[in-house]
């Protein structure tokens, strides 16, 4: 989410002061513009904490949040609603506005209680199937997703259809050696993987807050006593556009060694014989590096590179994959883009992942290492991989490529990512269920639909 200070359009602050005039004659109002670029048709989800609401109002301003509506550029009422995303009972910093945009819309507040506050039918009906699962269903009948225990989810219904779109949305993977002393004589003891499940977490707070007209929201915060002091805490909003939002923090609250920590995803399309992986070329993939090539012509090589409208895109089957220079995943130390997605002509549609604040990619190896990475092995991964691969330098020294890492042969096996207390790791991702005829529409789609979901402005 961008934000910035301008000057409101004149024409909605009117709009906006008209809508609100039943509040009283001399009550006090502010406003401020959101900016939604809208170019698919498709609503745009906007999200906003309360605490990027108020300072953009103005943090000296007597808000009467009773009084908050949002207005279009008519200067009609957008359905809108306030969620309790910390789950503490009134309105605080931490809690968000949430509506669906089709062009910039008015925040229009005043320092009084209105007669009346507006009220919006709900999207979405909730029904238990048993202690640790929900199914969470859209009233149009456009999508179906279940919710776990931990707050993870399953896309399991879209239009009607039912598949396996995808699973264990918000899940996290991590390892590293939870019995080191490290930090005390430089020891990490034996190494341990698991996930979400397979530890498993301990589950410190749940919810499903109540559906508005724009989504319902999973709250979870779950604890790791293999780790002690590693949180996760998860903000899950489904709109009923058939996306989901997804904010994965994880927190240290000690100290932890780690050779992995993702968030992700698993099962994409897992059921659909015809899916295809389509994602921008990495800007960044170690194979290329240790052949002395780029990433474009990397994926030439292999044959599954595709044109669309002049750019290079990576297209294969997602249920073989390229053959890969080592190791068994289909793609590992790479550079994380915008997006990636499994498509099929077959069903006429596909799921997304869009990562919102995409990292940078590093100049030199050791901060390539060092940074987030994509990874699909059956999953989608996304974060730091530390268990690194004796190929990385292998085949740099075979072909007599330079390794730019000061005192490497002293480095030994200190590679794991030290967390700290402090230590934050977040990730935005929006997962999207949306229709396609074709690889090219896919990817122009893909293209306006990230542009829309990263281009909202608080001005």
């Amino acid at each position: 989410m961008k934000v910035r200070t301008r000057f409101a359009v004149a024409a909605l602050i009117m709009a906006a002061l008209l809508a609100i005039s039943s509040t009283g004659a001399f009550a006090a109002t502010k406003s401020v513009v959101v900016d939604v670029k809208c170019t698919t048709g498709k609503p745009v989800p906007v999200s906003l904490t309360m605490d990027e609401v108020r300072e953009a109002i103005g943090v000296d301003f007597p808000t009467n949040w009773d009084s908050l509506v949002v207005l279009d550029e008519e200067g009609e009422l957008v359905p809108f609603q306030l969620d309790d995303v910390d789950m503490s009972g009134t309105v605080s910093r931490y809690d968000e506005l949430a509506f669906l945009a089709k062009g910039p819309v008015t925040i229009v507040v005043s320092d009084e209680a209105p007669e009346a506050k507006p009220v919006f039918e709900a999207a979405f009906g909730v029904s238990k199937v048993d202690e640790d699962n929900t199914i969470i269903e859209s009233l149009d009948g456009l999508f179906k997703v279940k919710v776990g225990k931990y707050g993870t989810l399953d896309i399991i219904e879209y239009r009607g259809k039912e598949y396996k779109y995808a699973r264990d949305i918000g899940m996290i993977r991590y390892s590293g050696f939870p019995y080191s002393t490290w930090w005390y004589d430089e020891n990490y003891d034996r190494h341990e993987e698991k996930t979400t499940f397979e530890e498993p977490l301990r589950r410190m707070k749940f919810g499903i807050l109540e559906a508005g007209p724009a989504r319902i929201t999973v709250v979870a915060h779950n604890a790791s006593d293999l780790f002690p002091g590693m949180r996760q805490e998860m903000v899950a909003s489904i709109y009923a556009t058939g996306e989901i939002r997804v904010n994965n923090r994880v927190l240290s609250a000690g100290y932890a060694d780690l050779t992995k920590l993702f968030t992700m995803c698993g099962g994409v399309m897992a059921d659909v014989e015809d899916a295809r992986h389509i994602l921008p070329v990495f800007r960044w993939i170690d194979w290329a590096d240790e052949l002395k090539m780029t990433a474009e012509e990397y994926w030439a090589e292999q044959e599954v590179l595709t044109q669309v409208d002049g750019a290079p895109y990576i297209a294969f089957a997602d249920s073989r994959g390229p053959k890969p220079a080592w190791w068994g995943a289909s793609y590992l130390f790479c550079s994380p883009e915008r997006w990636r997605t499994n498509f099929s002509a077959g069903e006429g549609m596909g799921v997304a992942e869009c990562l919102i604040d995409v990292p940078e990619v590093a100049e030199d190896l050791e901060g390539k290492i060092n940074m987030e990475h994509w990874h699909l092995e059956g999953e989608w991964r996304t974060g730091y991989f530390r268990w690194i691969a004796d190929e990385i330098f292998g085949l740099r020294q075979k072909n007599e490529i330079p390794i730019d890492i000061e005192n490497l042969e002293d480095k030994g096996g200190n590679w794991p990512l030290h967390m700290i207390p402090g230590d934050v790791f977040e990730h935005l991702n929006f997962y999207l269920l949306y229709d396609a005829d074709s690889v090219d529409s896919t990817v122009r789609y893909l293209e306006a639909r990230y542009a829309e979901l990263d281009g909202v402005e608080v001005k």
